[in-house]
């Protein structure tokens, strides 16, 4: 199948991502990275596929800039007795797995609001640890948009009151094929019993390698 570019990639840095702003997530004209020579670009091109006039978008996951932390987080919900979970994923510059954590949410109504636990629980997690530059990514562009809102419920101003701790944040909301691996560890939370505390993997389990193979080796997704 042969792919054609329909235009260069953007090289202007989006100012609204810079400070965390940006509403438009992977569908944004500009770049979601710092313009120095160590930025990384966000994964995604448009292209068109042989005979069809319609672009497809291509998207992948990217490690953050030097010295910064992604953190990739995931709720998972079923209506099925309204159980949720959360599960998340932190890696370097590097891509390398640094942790993952899955919890079984004791109160949870909604997916949304799974997602939004997801969030908290993650910066909790690695705030706890030291972690003080840091990328967050949902797949919930309406999360991303409620944290960067000026009012909101207690998970939000949770999550906002963590943002004093560290140095640097960035908000960013992607497709949820560059988000499975923390997809993968919230619904390994499912499967974990409500009464049991968060469980924080320091190494990558079996369940979630082929997931973090895929992102390693820039697994292209189209869309």
């Amino acid at each position: 199948m042969f792919l054609h570019r329909t235009a260069p990639p953007p090289t202007s840095t989006c100012k609204y991502w810079m400070n965390g702003n940006c509403k438009f997530g992977d569908q944004c004209r500009s770049l979601h990275s710092w313009s120095d020579v160590e930025a990384t670009f966000v994964g995604t091109q448009h292209v068109f596929l042989d005979d069809n006039p319609r672009p497809t978008r291509l998207v992948w996951w990217t490690p953050p800039p030097r010295g910064f932390f992604k953190l990739n987080c995931d709720g998972a919900f079923t209506v099925y007795g309204n159980k949720g979970a959360a599960g998340g994923v932190l890696r370097d510059w590097k891509g390398e797995f640094i942790l993952g954590f899955s919890d079984a949410l004791i109160e949870c109504s909604s997916a949304l609001e799974a997602e939004l636990w997801a969030i908290k629980i993650g910066m909790q997690t690695v705030v706890a640890r030291g972690y003080r530059n840091l990328i967050v990514e949902s797949d919930s562009l309406k999360a991303i948009q409620i944290i960067n809102a000026h009012k909101g419920d207690f998970l939000r101003s949770s999550i906002q009151h963590m943002t004093r701790m560290v140095d640097r944040i960035c908000w960013n909301h992607v497709y949820r094929e560059t988000n499975s691996v923390a997809d993968g560890f919230a619904k390994h939370g499912l499967s974990l019993s409500q009464d049991q505390s968060i469980r924080v993997f320091d190494s990558a389990p079996d369940f979630i390698e082929s997931r973090l193979y895929g992102d390693r080796i820039g697994k292209i997704y189209c869309r």
